[in-house]
């Protein structure tokens, strides 16, 4: 008799909720405002982590590395690699999370390596870089993107070519 349809919409509502608050977070985060992006991420609902717990711990560690806590932000980037399995990310968005713990983890170390324990969750895989969804790739860029100049506008066509001789 029962549906389970209050706990589903319930659940539904939680995702959307926590997913909100990372993206406010990882743009905060993006203008390097710590505090504001603490407070975002502390608006996030407690998930299961195959749920969005995941995501909202990589925000975490994100934070903890800008807020310059560069040891439990690794810890933090290393424990949510070491479990992205339990998801059901495709393999390609999993992946790409991982390069991007590696990236964020050699930033972050004094010597520009990542720990041993990131490098060897993310030695030897490959990813399409176009099956990687697109929410992943604006929260979680690989690259930090400057705002660049557009480029310019292609020169014109040559005029046609017409002959004097007629």
């Amino acid at each position: 008799m029962f549906s389970g349809r209050k706990t589903a919409d319930r659940l539904r509502e939680e995702i959307r909720h926590a997913d909100a608050a990372v993206g406010e977070a990882m743009s905060a985060l993006a203008i390097d405002d710590v505090a504001a992006a603490r407070q975002a991420l502390s608006a996030a609902p407690r998930m299961h982590f195959v749920d969005m717990g995941w995501k909202v711990g990589l925000a975490g560690a994100m934070v903890e590395l800008k807020a310059g806590k560069r040891k439990q932000g690794l810890q933090k980037l290393i424990a949510v690699c070491s479990r992205l399995d339990d998801t059901d990310l495709s393999r390609d968005d999993k992946n790409y999370l991982r390069l991007y713990a590696l990236y964020r983890g050699s930033e972050a170390s004094k010597d520009g390596r990542a720990p041993v324990e990131l490098r060897e969750l993310v030695e030897d895989f490959r990813f399409d870089h176009t099956l990687v969804t697109p929410l992943l790739r604006k929260d979680f860029p690989l690259k930090d993107v400057d705002d660049s100049e557009p480029a310019p506008p292609p020169p014109p066509p040559p005029p046609p070519v017409t002959s004097d001789a007629d």
